[in-house]
């Protein structure tokens, strides 16, 4: 890539702009991959039920647990891995791996065969954020990096998009592949769609290994340091409020945001009568455009904000994140007409993305350079461990005992949205002035 010359600011001089938001570009296609290797089962509920006939509880396993196991336990030690070492090739190696899993699960035949290969999945996309995120950091000035983690939040809304979308157009595909090409004539579909999802991440991979270059670290500390969990915990002894309440409420959040992602499809295929390939296609048609505008605009805001003296910018993002889930995410659940129903879904796209850029912001606000990326891991353990794992298998859980009857996922759903966003926004709100104390402390810790 040709790059204009280094930024100079704060005394650092920053990589070129041009080859800065290159990077940026690859690593927010990489997130997109990640998230639709990550999510594209979930329009395969009804093909994979019947095939390896597994309730609503396995699947919400499979969709959660399978994938936050070790994507959660391997976070941390890649997190220290990420602070202590070159970032790039560890993001490479993890590209290959989740890609390839995602390809294996196509050969899976049994329940257990296909955790496995999920489980593979997140130990390959554990490396992704606190690489993405350390890089970011290391490429962008602190008044420009939230619009880069707002374009690289993007990732998220092309991958749910693309798994919406592409879900549905890889079954159109699968089925002429099976019909006209002798090597696929053995297939399922479902499993030609793994195969799909998984392949261009093995082309990504050799790409950045071919053309991202590792940065100077801003802000560290010229010796590697020791592995110990001592500087992060002296900076929970120092502002433990900012961080529990950034840290508890944003994964409240990604409960609902992965409760969309799991189960939205089941919803309207179950409640509202709709097929798996319309599904996709129309809650991906509306929530893409919407989803990839509020992906940037969040970076925009949260840069605005800070800009105007509010340093709990990040906070105020997640904030709108939780009241959108009480109000429109909950709409779009218990209403009755399919066509409300994607109102409220297209409606609360317009802040889901909010959040995520609020963690990137935050921790990046509020955390020194040579500690970002384990902190940023321990926040993907708990996004893992609990949003993950808990927005799958709760709303599963509640439709398998609670809400029996043939409506039941949407009132599961609506009570998972409700309950977690009024307790998200009450423990951020609390967490606001802890917030802008940490933030102003980072500040002259860099400046010093």
């Amino acid at each position: 890539m040709k790059a204009t010359a280094p930024i100079i600011a704060q005394g650092h001089i920053w990589p070129a702009r041009k080859y800065a938001w290159y990077i940026v570009s690859l690593l927010t296609l990489a997130y997109a991959l990640a998230i639709l290797d990550r999510v594209s089962i979930g329009l395969l509920i009804v093909p994979l039920q019947a095939t390896l006939h597994i309730n609503d509880t396995q699947f919400g396993l499979l969709q959660g647990m399978a994938f936050s196991l070790f994507y959660s336990v391997l976070g941390l030690p890649l997190g220290i891995w990420c602070d202590r070492s070159r970032r790039v090739p560890l993001l490479a190696t993890g590209l290959c791996l989740w890609s390839a899993a995602t390809i294996g699960c196509a050969f899976a035949n049994t329940f257990g065969h296909l955790f496995i290969a999920r489980m593979l999945v997140g130990v390959g996309e554990a490396a992704l954020v606190p690489c993405a995120a350390s890089l970011i950091a290391d490429y962008f000035d602190p008044y420009v990096r939230p619009k880069a983690y707002g374009v690289f939040v993007t990732g998220s809304s092309l991958g749910t998009a693309a798994a919406l979308t592409l879900s549905g157009l890889f079954l159109v595909i699968a089925e002429v592949l099976i019909a006209d090409y002798a090597a696929f004539a053995g297939m399922a579909p479902w499993q030609i769609v793994f195969i799909l999802c998984g392949t261009p991440g093995l082309l990504l991979a050799l790409v950045i290994i071919l053309t991202v270059r590792e940065p100077k670290r801003h802000g560290a500390s010229a010796t590697t340091p020791p592995i110990s969990l001592r500087p992060i915990l002296q900076l929970l002894r120092e502002h433990p409020r900012a961080f529990v309440t950034l840290m508890v409420g944003t994964v409240l959040n990604l409960v609902c945001v992965y409760a969309i992602i799991g189960w939205f499809p089941a919803l309207f295929i179950r409640v509202h009568g709709w097929g798996p390939a319309q599904t996709g296609w129309l809650l991906g048609a509306v929530g893409m455009p919407i989803s990839i505008f509020a992906a940037i605009n969040s970076g925009w805001v949260i840069s605005w904000l800070t800009k105007r003296g509010h340093k709990d910018a990040p906070m105020i993002a997640a904030i709108c994140c939780a009241l959108s889930m009480v109000v429109f995410g909950t709409f779009a659940c218990i209403v009755p007409s399919a066509i409300l129903a994607l109102i409220g879904y297209g409606l609360n796209a317009l802040f889901v993305n909010w959040n995520i850029s609020g963690v990137y912001s935050g921790i990046s606000a509020i955390v020194p350079n040579e500690l970002r990326g384990q902190v940023m891991a321990l926040h993907n353990i708990l996004s893992g461990l609990l949003a993950l794992t808990a927005g799958n298998f709760a709303v599963g859980f509640l439709s398998d005992t609670v809400f029996t009857q043939p409506s039941g996922i949407a009132w599961s759903l609506g009570t998972v949205f409700f309950a977690c966003g009024v307790t998200s926004m009450i423990i951020l709100m609390s967490g606001r002035a802890a917030f802008r104390a940490a933030a102003q402390a980072n500040l002259e810790r860099e400046a010093a």
